[in-house]
């Protein structure tokens, strides 16, 4: 007969005393120790990231039908900071796993859990993520909370048949708290998309208001947000290739010429391809940003099986990215102030081209989608790799689902779709590429595991 360890007497002994002691007193508290110990996992078990991946497509369904659609750049910040989020939320969990205070700029420290008490982390994320949806989705309808109140109980009752209510308990203040840190750590950021008294520069090859509303420019002041990155603080586009110039000769002219000449030869698969990358429409029609671009990173984790604390990790990164690719962007939007190319050809080339979808409200260079994706699918290169992916947005309107041998070869896509709408420029999407490559770069340095 094999004898007990010390440890394991001691351990014994100490859980008859609580034992007879709760039968004694009728102390539910220490009834609750007892069954922690007991149901105790291993510390840093590897639990599903399920929950995460249907928060995410919950809260797509409820902005596919919102009326108006969410404002682009306004809602990726949003989801920036629940990435962020929901990785502080379960990053106790995650062994050797470092806040992202310690990375962030002027980021808070948050709140920590309690010390020897048992956490369930999906639970803690179920918590977290219905509540940061509350208090970032702007414009939920009574209707919209309620599902998500329902998401979160369902969530609940299943953990319910595996842990004491306790334990779930407990895991829900938890990121409770982390939502409410957060929330209050993003009122503070200064993010403003309004021009208001800003002036439009005016200098030959400057931007102006293009057809066919003529709107104000938006995010002239994007670029004094507080980001993410301290790097963000500065960083900005490369200067011009060369120079505006409206001679038939000058590279830009050419430029131009080109974005003319695909707009009135467009085939059925460019108009497609300009289409799938639009992510714009009424309710119902368009896919809201940045649906488009986290379902991507969804389905990507899910062909990895990630567990939960990788997929908190990656959303994170993708979060930081979601805000800070556009801070970068529209500092060198402003900077450079460029000419749209359905400004330039219907005063040089063809007064009545149009292009074939319409130009968002501010300057050219460098391009925004691709500021906003670029960062992203690097972050997801570095992360997972350059696998194939396969994009399936637009299921729901009963498109068939794009299919791209690797991520590169989406964002190169998504760029090209850009010069296909007649956007952009050719160059200017082939230097935001690079441009992005660096600023994902920069995120995905981020160490969040000790060493």
């Amino acid at each position: 007969m094999k004898t007990l360890s010390m440890h394991t007497r001691r351990k014994a002994a100490y859980l008859l005393g609580l034992f007879l002691f709760s039968l004694l007193y009728g102390c539910e508290d220490i009834i609750d120790e007892i069954e922690d110990i007991i149901k105790r996992p291993p510390k840093y078990r590897q639990e599903s990231a399920d929950v995460v991946y249907d928060w995410y497509k919950l809260i797509a369904r409820i902005q596919f039908r919102s009326n108006p659609q969410p404002v682009v750049i306004f809602n990726n910040r949003n989801f920036g900071y629940i990435g962020v989020g929901l990785y502080e939320a379960v990053r106790p969990g995650i062994e050797n796993a470092v806040s992202l205070s310690a990375h962030l700029y002027l980021m808070p420290d948050m709140p920590e859990p309690e010390k020897y008490r048992q956490y369930l982390w999906s639970a803690s994320a179920n918590a977290a993520l219905a509540s940061m949806y509350k208090q970032f989705i702007v414009g939920l309808s009574a209707t919209d909370i309620a599902r998500i109140d329902s998401m979160e109980n369902a969530y609940n009752n299943r953990f319910k048949l595996s842990y004491s209510d306790a334990v779930i308990s407990r895991s829900q203040a938890y990121g409770r708290s982390i939502a409410t840190a957060i929330y209050n750590w993003s009122t503070t950021d200064k993010f403003n998309l309004s021009s208001e008294g800003y002036t439009i520069p005016k200098f030959p090859g400057a931007w102006e208001p293009t057809p066919p509303t003529f709107a104000n420019p938006v995010g002239p002041y994007l670029k004094d947000s507080r980001p993410f990155l301290a790097y963000s603080l500065t960083a900005t586009a490369p200067p011009l290739p060369f120079p505006y110039s409206k001679e038939q000769s000058s590279k830009f002219y050419k430029a131009a010429r080109e974005v003319y000449n695909i707009g009135k030869n467009l085939t059925a698969e460019q108009k497609a391809i300009a289409n799938w990358w639009a992510d714009v429409g009424g309710a119902g029609v368009g896919v809201p940003s940045p649906y488009h671009l986290l379902s991507i990173v969804t389905g990507a984790l899910e062909s990895k099986k990630a567990k939960l604390g990788q997929a908190a990790e990656v959303y994170a990164k993708v979060g930081i990215a979601q805000k800070d690719g556009p801070i970068c962007t529209f500092r060198g939007k402003f900077q450079y102030n460029l000419i749209r190319p359905v400004t330039f050809i219907q005063r040089h080339i063809k007064p009545s081209w149009q292009s074939y979808l319409p130009t968002p409200p501010y300057p050219e260079y460098p391009s925004g989608l691709v500021g906003l994706y670029g960062p992203v699918m690097q972050v997801l290169i570095r992360e997972l790799g350059d696998i194939p992916i396969t994009d399936n947005a637009y299921f729901w309107r009963g498109d068939a689902p794009r299919h791209y041998a690797s991520i590169t070869e989406m964002n190169e896509e998504a760029a090209i779709s850009r010069v296909y709408a007649g956007i952009h420029y050719r160059f200017t999407q082939n230097i935001t590429i690079e441009m992005s490559k660096e600023i994902g770069n920069k995120i995905a340095d981020i160490q969040l595991i000790k060493e």
